[in-house]
């Protein structure tokens, strides 16, 4: 994930982990800081070229102590390969940060599960969480196929996204549009100075992933309450006590 997305989700997670108590919360935010690290220490951008070589350092020393880890291990080749693997198929810059990007969404989805048990209506509470985790995960599907078409990014060819981005190859309209925004984006290149203002152009477009997911979450949840038929207030009534828990 890039630079801006993963701090501010770092950001707003720790924040939620701080005042909601989500401990789970914490978890993500950790690991999403991770990611900074990461997309910073693989940023090609004059902008963050001191800050990546701070962060490939780091990142570096890290994966040498996983190596370690992993090699007292009977399985250590396989787990070795499976870890470059998923760094490949990720496009992260390091092992850990590859960790971190596979990650990031089952803890998102234990920390529903913990809202879930925490409710006094917990059938209601189910229904909410899952129409809300899936809007959000099917809307940053989209989002990341959009993105990667636009900025020449690393596409996701498995899982979920990979399922999304294999559907989204089928719509011609959009896929046209997108590789209009690509041309447009790859003209910053050659501007004065074009370097600095395609990583800003970068920055818009994960600011914009940002807001895409908050925004889908939050009507994945309106969408969940009316189907289990709780009253707004209700909900959020139960949201405070879940705080308090």
């Amino acid at each position: 994930m890039a630079i801006a997305a993963s701090a501010l989700f770092a950001v707003r997670n720790a924040g939620k982990c701080c005042k909601q108590k989500e401990y789970t919360r914490g978890m993500v935010s950790a690991w999403q800081a991770v990611n900074v690290l990461d997309s910073t220490a693989g940023s090609t951008s004059s902008i963050f070229s001191s800050a990546a070589k701070g962060a490939g350092k780091v990142l570096k020393n890290t994966d040498k102590a996983i190596e370690h880890l992993v090699s007292k291990s009977k399985n250590s080749e396989e787990i070795l390969k499976t870890f470059d693997k998923m760094q490949k198929t990720t496009g992260a810059a390091s092992k850990i940060g590859a960790i971190a990007q596979k990650v990031v969404n089952p803890l998102l989805c234990v920390s529903s599960g913990v809202r879930v048990l925490k409710d006094d209506d917990q059938c209601a509470r189910l229904i909410e969480e899952t129409s809300a985790m899936g809007a959000m995960f099917g809307a940053e599907a989209v989002m990341k196929y959009a993105r990667s078409k636009i900025t020449g990014g690393v596409q996701a060819t498995t899982g979920f996204s990979g399922g999304v981005a294999n559907v989204m190859k089928d719509y011609k309209g959009l896929n046209e549009t997108l590789t209009k925004l690509k041309g447009k984006f790859d003209n910053l290149k050659n501007l004065e100075g074009g370097s600095a203002k395609q990583t800003i152009a970068k920055l818009a477009i994960d600011a914009l992933f940002v807001a895409g997911s908050i925004g889908a979450f939050s009507l994945g949840r309106k969408i969940g309450t009316k189907l289990s038929h709780r009253e707004p207030k209700q909900e959020q009534n139960q949201l405070q006590n879940i705080e308090k828990k």
